[in-house]
């Protein structure tokens, strides 16, 4: 079966690449310099990044009439309305969620094909700007956030069809400014989906954005990562040359299999866009479970919920399966699963599950918002397969696991939830319940250093606990796995200027609410401090990291030096001039 549909058209065609010229006759160079001089000043209001473009300062191709060539050029490419030259765009696409100190891009642009992105690219590194990806914007590491000013963000969002949809070879064909969400939906109708299919912010971040930096949740528990996922890429290149991997690349063949000759596709997965932009990529798919336990049990002491949660990753039987510490447990009781919220899922839960819709829906509406009133730990889960006996098997398995480890169960309402409306707002998930900046660390773990690295993390929470207090800095962590490996994330919290990007992404109601929150640059420096030591912390106990954009050291930490001139090399080959997305990976 195949299925093509298109979720935006092209805003141009393929455009004839244009080679920068070096060599202006001085008559054209002072016509276009004052054209350009009029027309940026007019429509950039004095922009001051433009303005260092017209000087040339940081330009070593020749000045203002070069860059006003290179932007003309872009703007012939993409549509005028698609290169972003004003302050306001340029500064709300430059920041991340990190807090952390970058440079403001001098232009943005949207492609709305892959040949437009190619031809752009090409044309931008030529006249000597960084080119940096930016999907849905949901980075924390300062994953696309300039380290200089002469930089290009690319916003891939307008790059986002489901190309093919097939379901005989199993794979997906989406171009990578998709939503996991809008992916996820297009899938559904199919009876596949992919095995990881999305973070909890899928609403929002790209298949691009989890691809360059990697991303776990949704199906992980027996799927792994988003990098586990895909099967072929076609990237575009430094000098605007489009790279196709695996089996894609068969004159004869389709992206079937990732592993044909040397696995080149994984070269260009957890690289935050250092190695090139990914445009489309290849998917796995696998056929969607038609029934699904769900499961919640609280414990009274974190190395119990942690004993449970080991033994169920190493049956590999649950799709997710995510424990809670006390204080998040708290504020999800202050922001999360309301009666009302439970009732509103009720139809939609018994539809999608007939009679044990029906009861698992009531269970929702019954929970309530007291579920986690009162408990120390709780770890939820859900446990798909394809038949109802498997289902009810593997749900009885973890369920016996949690009572031997001490465990007592309480209403499901959490995972039910979750899966049932799984990319819902992201405000729940980027601030804390009375509008505070969220900003967490994580370190990737063996299932057999989980419970030490997370007696580590409370024991380095405690030692600070005078510091948080003094200033008003709140802790909780989240623990996860990823098929056989173990992930704890814990937060920080505290009251902070939420910015434009973050007022952005939730609901109005409680944007009015919070918008007034004053800076707190001294607050903010010692909870980032506190970040910092626990990722330090973290990379002692031997803890790897998913998206570590500019922010996670790589190339410091290796043991390898044959390991790093090989990274070092691949960079040289596929970005000779350094100008994909600088300083991720520490490149």
């Amino acid at each position: 079966m195949h299925t093509k549909t298109a979720r935006s058209k092209a805003a141009s065609g393929k455009q004839t690449r244009n080679v920068h010229k070096k060599s202006i006759e001085s008559e054209l160079k002072l016509a276009l310099s004052s054209f350009w001089d009029t027309f940026l000043l007019k429509n950039a209001k004095e922009d001051g990044a433009v303005a260092s473009l017209q000087n040339g300062s940081g330009n070593s191709s020749g000045g203002s009439a070069a860059d006003g060539a290179t932007i003309e050029q872009l703007q012939q490419i993409l549509g005028r309305e698609n290169v972003l030259l004003d302050t306001g765009s340029r500064e709300f696409y430059s920041q991340d969620l990190s807090f952390r100190p970058h440079e403001v891009a001098a232009m943005v642009l949207q492609p709305a094909s892959v040949d437009a992105l190619a031809d752009a690219v090409g044309v931008a590194t030529r006249a000597g700007f960084a080119v940096i990806p930016r999907g849905g914007g949901m980075s924390y590491t300062s994953g696309y956030s300039p380290e200089r000013e002469r930089s290009v963000l690319i916003d891939m969002r307008k790059l986002n069809r489901v190309i093919e949809i097939n379901a005989d070879d199993m794979y997906v064909i989406v171009e990578t400014g998709c939503t996991w969400k809008d992916l996820h939906e297009a899938l559904a109708p199919h009876g596949v989906r992919t095995p990881y299919w999305g973070p909890l912010s899928g609403a929002y971040a790209t298949v691009g954005g989890a691809l360059s930096q990697n991303s776990l949740f949704h199906g992980s528990g027996t799927g792994g990562t988003a990098a586990q996922t895909v099967i072929g890429l076609k990237v575009v290149l430094a000098d605007g040359n489009v790279l196709t991997t695996g089996s894609w690349a068969h004159k004869n063949s389709s992206p079937f299999w990732r592993h044909f000759g040397p696995d080149v596709t994984g070269l260009f997965t957890a690289d935050t866009g250092a190695m090139g932009v990914k445009a489309v990529a290849a998917l796995r798919l696998v056929r969607t479970a038609g029934h699904t336990g769900y499961l919640s049990y609280k414990f009274d002491t974190l190395e119990a919920m942690l004993a449970a949660q080991v033994r169920i990753a190493r049956l590999g039987i649950a799709s997710e399966c995510y424990g809670f510490d006390p204080y998040y447990n708290a504020g999800f009781e202050n922001q999360g699963i309301t009666f009302e919220e439970g009732l509103s899922l009720v139809g939609k839960i018994a539809r999608k599950g007939g009679l044990k819709g029906l009861k698992n829906a009531a269970r929702v509406a019954l929970g309530g918002k007291k579920i986690l009133k009162n408990v120390p730990y709780s770890l939820h889960m859900t446990l798909d397969a394809l038949t109802e006996v498997v289902a009810a098997e593997h749900t009885d398995l973890a369920a016996e696991i949690c009572a031997d480890e001490g465990g007592t169960e309480m209403a499901n309402s959490i995972p039910t939830v979750f899966r049932n409306a799984p990319f819902g707002g992201v405000r729940t998930i980027l601030l804390g319940s009375q509008g505070e900046i969220w900003i967490p660390v994580h370190g990737y773990f063996p299932l057999s250093r989980a419970i030490p690295a997370a007696q580590a993390t409370e024991r380095f929470l405690a030692e600070r606990k005078p510091l948080m207090e003094k200033w008003g800095i709140k802790t909780s962590y989240l623990t996860c796995f990823s098929g056989p490996e173990f992930v704890i994330e814990p937060s920080f919290y505290w009251h902070d200027q939420l910015g434009e990007f973050r007022l952005s992404l939730i609901e109005p109601e409680f944007a009015d609410k919070w918008r007034d929150i004053p800076a707190d640059e001294a607050r903010r420096a010692v909870a980032l401090g506190l970040r910092d030591e626990l990722r330090n912390l973290f990379d002692e106990l031997g803890g790897l990291h998913l998206q570590i954009g500019k922010y996670y050291p790589y190339r410091e930490i290796m043991n390898n030096e044959a390991l790093g001139n090989v990274v070092a090399g691949m960079k040289s080959l596929v970005d000779p001039d350094r100008l994909m997305n600088p300083g991720a990976l520490g490149l």
